[in-house]
């Protein structure tokens, strides 16, 4: 179901996207070039008030959006994405490319789909642990329909979103990839983003260039995170004059240089088709484009990053390859190879997830033979980002920038997997009164376990086994994870809590939780000795 509704919404975004640039632009899409300076100047002018109308329109906290904000709601908010803020994703997107500005489309289409994911298991009323695992849906439906690359959407959904790999989140994952990928391929065909043709390294000389080039490419991932993340810092959550500024910006820069402004997709193509551009001119496109997405997203442009990254880690491809060939002397070098190279080192770098780039590159080709020599320029580009620089990626960097470094604890990563349905003891029983011994006694024969008693506030508990005084429970929702249990547990100072249904209105107990529950759990994850159980509990 989110691999179905989130690809008809994102090839509706697509569609519309496509309709907006077909009136805007007669030439096609990205074909800025064809419009006037004064067309060029406004556009991007009167996309940003547009996009700080919408803004305006929505509740300070619903106005995050992204893919940061995504692995940021996963995280710490049990996978529960507003629906607002998805709208605003949708609409600010759509105008910001529309617009010209030099963003990409795929961040916005990941926070859709995860989104589409996050609301259909909120309106189903499905436990919270399974939240995560329908927004990784969304995430690979995203990437699935952006580039039809089922299987990179499945990877970038578990390595980059999700964050774990287990058999029950890969099933479900997968199983929405192919189902976007399917009526990507209905709607359209069953090619790629980019076509490109049967490519090759020509010399072993080459791969003396492509080291070069992935070391030049780690640099520049590394200051595009750095200027994307320092910008959004000193913005400091202001949105005015931030969006303003950067429509004023982006409308000089398509004045300039027209071909910096949009996605860059045709440009990719014609690299990837060695098509003869310039140094001057790709020297121009690979640092206008520096500068200006890591301007437009950290001013607040509600665009991603990674279409941006594939067209800058093309155009040095192709940079390399000319001063290859006239600087070093490297015969029969071919552009188009050092091109896709180029942009599998720069995506690998910029979000510090390899095997996202590598599955990504060989779907884009279909051809094996890339493999070697992309995984050789993967690893140069991630250790001088990653780790020369101390990177984690731009994500990840984002959140740190905004107050956010978390690591999750196996302890939470472990219980957050599973929901108190799964483990909570539906034998209890509710009284009006301390039973007596006998009626203990009784109780015990019907196999009852808990003994609930009425309360204004809270919710009395206690052991049926033992007649001892009830103790005032807050109780946890049906939805809950185990880790929201035993965090709730703990901070009550409680070792037992009743479970009851979602509906505010008339909330119906159904069971029990204890912490002993939750540790046996945990330990059996863990493979551990009963020994170990204080050390890790």
């Amino acid at each position: 179901m989110t691999g179905f509704l989130g690809g008809c919404l994102l090839i509706g975004f697509n569609e519309l996207l496509k309709l907006a640039t077909v009136v805007l632009m007669p030439a096609g899409e990205d074909h800025f070039e064809s419009l006037s300076n004064i067309q060029r100047f406004f556009l991007p002018v009167a996309g940003s008030l547009l996009i700080l109308s919408m803004i305006k329109l929505c509740k300070p906290n619903r106005r995050s959006v992204g893919v940061a904000h995504v692995i940021q709601r996963l995280a710490l908010n049990r996978g529960r994405l507003p629906a607002s803020s998805l709208a605003l994703q949708f609409f600010t997107a759509l105008t910001a490319l529309a617009s010209g500005f030099s963003v990409g489309r795929e961040g916005p289409a990941v926070h859709i789909g995860a989104g589409v994911g996050s609301q259909l298991g909120q309106r189903l009323k499905l436990p919270d642990n399974t939240l995560t695992t329908l927004a990784g849906c969304g995430v690979a439906t995203a990437i699935a329909v952006s580039f039809n690359t089922p299987l990179a959407g499945v990877v970038f959904a578990m390595e980059v979103i999700v964050r774990r790999y287990n058999l029950v989140s890969f099933i479900p994952v997968m199983a929405a990839s192919v189902i976007a990928s399917l009526m990507t391929q209905y709607f359209y065909d069953s090619e790629p983003t980019f076509v490109i043709p049967p490519i090759s390294m020509n010399s072993m000389s080459e791969f003396f260039l492509a080291a070069l080039m992935a070391l030049a490419i780690g640099l520049l991932a590394a200051s595009f995170i750095k200027l994307q993340t320092s910008i959004a810092s000193a913005r400091k959550g202001r949105i005015v004059l931030p969006v303003l500024s950067a429509g004023l910006l982006m409308g000089l820069a398509g004045v300039i240089a027209p071909d910096l402004m949009g996605m860059g997709y045709d440009t990719i193509s014609d690299l990837l088709n060695e098509s003869n551009y310039s140094l001057p001119f790709l020297l121009i496109l690979l640092f206008g484009k520096m500068l200006l997405t890591p301007l437009m997203t950290g001013l607040g442009i509600p665009g991603g990053i990674i279409g941006p990254t594939l067209f800058i880690g093309a155009v040095t491809g192709s940079v390399f390859s000319i001063l290859g060939d006239t600087v070093l002397g490297i015969p029969n070098i071919n552009g188009s190879f050092q091109a896709l190279l180029g942009m599998v080192a720069m995506m690998a770098a910029t979000l510090q997830a390899p095997l996202v780039a590598l599955v990504t590159v060989l779907e884009l080709t279909r051809n094996p033979h890339v493999i070697m020599p992309a995984m050789f320029v993967i690893v140069i580009a991630c250790l001088i980002s990653g780790r020369f620089f101390a990177n984690r990626g731009i994500f990840d960097q984002q959140l740190i920038v905004g107050g956010l470094n978390f690591d999750p604890s196996p302890l939470h990563q472990t219980l957050s997997q599973a929901g108190v349905a799964s483990l909570m003891s539906s034998n209890f029983a509710h009284c009006q009164h301390i039973p007596s011994t006998k009626e203990l006694e009784k109780l015990k024969y019907e196999n009852i376990e808990w003994l609930l008693y009425p309360n204004t506030n809270n919710i009395l508990i206690s052991s049926a086994h033992t007649a001892i005084k009830p103790e005032a429970s807050r109780p946890v929702v049906i939805q809950a994870t185990l880790y929201e249990a035993l965090d709730q547990m703990n901070r009550q100072s409680l070792d037992a809590l009743p479970v009851v249904s979602l509906e505010k209105s008339s909330r119906k107990i159904c069971g029990v939780i204890t912490r002993r529950d939750v540790e046996s759990y945990y330990l059996d994850k863990l493979h551990l000795p009963d020994s170990e159980l204080e050390k890790r509990i």
